[in-house]
């Protein structure tokens, strides 16, 4: 009997060290794998239009988050290696971005049955950014590959007017504008104005081969510091054009059901616009700022 007990006893302690050296053995494969894998990767590669998995497959990324709501799909990753770099490899307007916190690409497939990706957004790693100067830098690196690249200046023929120049940051007060949208990517923001600047949330936005790039930033100081939000995103310019009809569309008939008179409003809040931009190119005229013709690069 002791000698049953001692070899029960005995095959329990082997089964419990077998198991442990099977769990360590695990972790320390997939600890392996991620390692090698975060070695290994140094860019994340991806463009827009062309099947989702496919484009996953050939980024470089070993393994994303995926999701699937309704035929709305999305794979992202994060974190990111500081030292891994997103590359937009679409010849002729090659842009690449670090460091980076994440990225998401997204596909429609009740739009596009075969899931072409129609946007990406990126995410800065704000912990890369300890003072206004460094922001400022990293932003208009970003702004020069623009620059250097075939993109041109967007804008909405609707409602924007393209300045140049200071300008083009300035509401009809004089004052740095909510929300920018139009600035002229060849102005350079005197350091002294761009925490002002800043605090208004600008946004660049360009378009080059059927795709619209955004830059968008918005720093503060607040009580934990120094705070900067900085995105980078790609669009399928008619898929946007489109979802931004559609989602104005519904608005509209929402808020005229509800007695608001929302279309009727939106007919002459346009008409206020065109005022405004007449007030806006003479201020810049004033200040010997000038009005680009659209499709321009400055």
């Amino acid at each position: 009997m002791a000698n049953s007990k001692k070899s029960e006893g005995g095959f329990m302690l082997n089964r419990r060290h077998f198991m442990m050296l099977a769990v360590l053995s695990i972790m320390g494969s997939l600890l392996g794998c991620t390692k090698s894998a975060g070695e290994g990767m140094t860019e994340i590669r991806f463009d827009l239009g062309k099947n989702i998995v496919d484009t996953a497959r050939a980024s470089g990324v070993p393994a994303f988050a995926t999701d699937n709501i309704d035929g709305y799909i999305s794979y992202s990753v994060s974190p990111v290696p500081d030292a891994v770099v997103a590359h937009y490899t679409r010849e002729g307007f090659e842009i690449r971005w670090h460091p980076i916190f994440s990225l998401a690409m997204r596909a429609d497939e009740k739009r596009f049955p075969d899931r072409r990706v129609q946007s990406v957004s990126l995410l800065l790693n704000d912990k890369s950014i300890k003072t206004n100067a460094e922001a400022q830098t990293l932003v208009e690196q970003t702004i020069a590959q623009f620059q250097r690249g075939k993109w041109q200046r967007y804008y909405d023929p609707e409602s924007d007017v393209l300045l140049t120049g200071r300008s083009s940051l300035l509401n009809e007060n004089g004052q740095f504008a909510r929300f920018p949208r139009t600035i002229d990517p060849a102005y350079k923001i005197p350091a002294q104005d761009w925490p002002a600047v800043v605090q208004q949330g600008p946004i660049w936005r360009w378009v080059g081969d059927g795709v619209l790039a955004e830059l968008s930033v918005k720093g503060d100081v607040g009580t934990a510091g120094l705070n900067y939000d900085v995105r980078l995103s790609f669009d399928l310019l008619d898929v946007a054009l489109k979802r931004n009809a559609e989602n104005l569309e519904q608005q509209l008939k929402e808020g005229d059901a509800k007695g608001w008179n929302s279309t009727a409003e939106h007919e002459a809040d346009k008409k206020k616009r065109v005022e405004l931009n007449k007030r806006l190119i003479e201020n810049a005229i004033k200040r010997g700022d000038a009005v680009v013709s659209p499709g321009s690069s400055h």
